[in-house]
């Protein structure tokens, strides 16, 4: 193992990749909550009390998907959001300490 400045970072990319391995329950998109009617005349979303509804956005390839999400799977749904976007930050972190590691290493050559 390298020591100095570049064995910090590498030390730092570990812990980094390390704290990554544990996100596996991670997703991408956004969860929207939002309201809707039902369509019943007598229903009181009728009357503006809307019924609660709530759907993942995801988009792949310019397609928007969406997946229903009823209320016993919002909070997985929405700590697997939360991952993904922990994830993300981890992620650019690694790919900075990568860009100065090779920045590193071309000087020392």
């Amino acid at each position: 193992m390298k020591t100095g400045k570049a064995g910090e970072m590498e030390r730092m990319r570990e812990r980094l990749m390390w704290q990554l391995s544990g996100l596996s329950a991670m997703v991408r998109g956004s969860l929207v909550e939002t309201g809707k009617k039902c369509g019943r005349k007598e229903c009181e979303c009728s009357r503006g009390k809307l019924h609660p509804h709530r759907y993942l956005s995801t988009g792949t390839k310019g397609k928007n998907k969406i997946v229903y999400v009823t209320e016993g799977e919002r909070d997985a749904f929405a700590k697997g959001v939360k991952a993904y976007e922990k994830a993300w930050k981890l992620i650019c972190r690694i790919s900075e300490i990568n860009i100065r590691l090779i920045k590193e290493a071309e000087r020392d050559e």
